[in-house]
């Protein structure tokens, strides 16, 4: 080799820089590759660089060429789900390998601080969480704090193998997630956190969803800037999301919504303009998102969030996890994080892996009957539906034609309930816990709360 050289110097030929080909921080030792998918890999390398790319659990070699602007990917194919260790080489002009590489499920979870609340910070529970955190086949990525004016191909962040010394530091709704995914489907897990307490919705979406849309950019106006954080459209959508857009994900988890206060008007649009935006880049996966806990914002537009929330159910191949009776008025952290997380993963069960009997669904608003002067309202996923710690359903609100709501008697049959109030004699509108603060009594056989609603179309 070494008189190769000099004659390649003598005759001044150039020579090819070893070590060129490098690949995302997405790609890297003791990641998980989503099980039985066609996995789109990519990197760099010097223009021209021959690249080969070689899996342990394939007799394949698979070839190609960076490019003049020095990128290059391959398409490969996974297979079903191992825990047993695997390898993946790049050879180029040098040589990189990945070592540890798992093949599972992996779930993307985003949002703002209570998706990023981490198991460290201060949870109920925490000890036996930690304690008991050694678990190889769970993998867990997270994104460090990144904005950008345009889609970055590359992100700040790493794979660690979930230990009692590494759990600590990752979102505890994304680790309880993995927990047991991992233990009902008996795969590997991979989960990918990228979250920014304080965040808008907004940040989180493509650019081109406020170009297609004005009304996305009006409502963005709306919003003050904060010091926690970006408030303008896609910034850490470009540096967050966008470096790994492609990865191969079972479906995606969000926990957002207290950020947007101001402008909640525009929140279900926001919802659906958000969900359009990740299935561009990561397939149609199922998509389950948090109702936002109750809490003292002093606005009212707490629950106006949740309303919109309730209504972007609509959103095909999705679910909503109400959260209510697990959250803390005078909290905007919640600290039952397990049973919230407990909660997205009988969803992501049901959704994603179409497994029966993983309760999630809350009692929901369905329909509104009036029979002379009472409203009767009928639920969704009411079986079992009960008072808890009170004789009659409390935080139900009668309307009639003024548009004025007294607090209303209510009373439980089945899975419908009748409201009434002397002074309003043909019921026009109801609504239920109508208030950033209410805890209130109605709950299924799985013990979940039943979501606030409004029947009013404008509130």
């Amino acid at each position: 080799m070494k008189q190769i050289t000099l004659i390649a110097l003598a005759l001044g030929l150039a020579l090819p820089a070893f070590g060129r080909v490098s690949l995302p921080a997405i790609f890297s030792d003791n990641m998980v590759l989503q099980q039985k998918s066609t996995i789109r890999i990519w990197g760099w390398g010097k223009p021209k660089e021959p690249v080969a790319v070689i899996a342990s659990w394939s007799g394949d070699t698979i070839r190609t060429e960076a490019s003049p602007l020095a990128e290059w990917s391959v398409s490969l194919e996974t297979p079903e789900a191992t825990s047993e260790p695997q390898t993946i080489r790049f050879v180029g002009w040098g040589e990189v390998e990945l070592r540890n590489v798992l093949i599972g499920e992996v779930v993307l979870c985003s949002g703002q601080s209570n998706m990023e609340w981490s198991v460290g910070a201060g949870l109920i529970g925490k000890e036996k969480l930690v304690a008991e955190a050694d678990k190889p086949a769970i993998r867990m990525f997270n994104l460090d704090y990144r904005t950008a004016a345009q889609p970055l191909h590359d992100a700040s962040g790493q794979w660690s193998v979930a230990s009692p010394s590494t759990v600590g530091s990752f979102s505890a709704i994304g680790y309880v997630i993995a927990c047991r995914l991992q233990a009902e489907l008996g795969v590997p897990v991979g989960i990918i956190n990228s979250s920014w307490g304080g965040t808008p919705i907004e940040v989180w979406m493509k650019s081109e969803k406020f170009d297609q849309n004005p009304e996305l950019k009006k409502a963005n106006d709306m919003l003050p800037d904060s010091e926690w954080g970006p408030v303008r459209p896609a910034v850490t959508y470009n540096a967050m999301i966008a470096p790994f857009a492609g990865y191969r994900v079972a479906a995606i988890a969000w926990y957002q919504g207290c950020a947007n206060v101001d402008n909640q008007r525009y929140y279900t649009a926001m919802m659906e303009s958000l969900v359009g935006g990740f299935r561009q880049d990561f397939g149609a996966v199922p998509f389950v998102y948090a109702q936002i806990a109750p809490y003292n914002y002093g606005s009212g537009n707490g629950v106006k969030i949740r309303e919109r929330q309730r209504r972007a159910q609509t959103i095909d191949n999705s679910a909503m996890v109400v959260i209510g009776d697990l959250g803390d008025t005078t909290d905007i952290h919640p600290r039952l994080k397990i049973e919230a997380g407990e909660r997205f993963a009988n969803a992501l069960l049901s959704k994603a892996y179409n497994r029966d009997g993983f309760a999630y669904e809350a009692p929901m608003f369905d329909k509104m009957e009036v029979v002379k002067n009472r409203a009767i309202i009928s639920f969704a996923n009411a079986d079992g539906l009960h008072v808890r710690g009170g004789k009659q359903p409390d935080w139900f609100e009668v309307a009639g034609s003024d548009g004025k709501f007294v607090r209303a008697n209510a009373t439980l049959k089945g899975n419908t309930v009748a409201v009434w109030h002397k002074s309003v004699k043909t019921p026009v509108a109801v609504r239920y816990a109508w208030s950033d603060t209410a805890m209130p009594n109605l709950f299924n056989a799985a013990g979940i709360q039943a979501s606030c609603f409004t029947t009013e179309e404008d509130f």
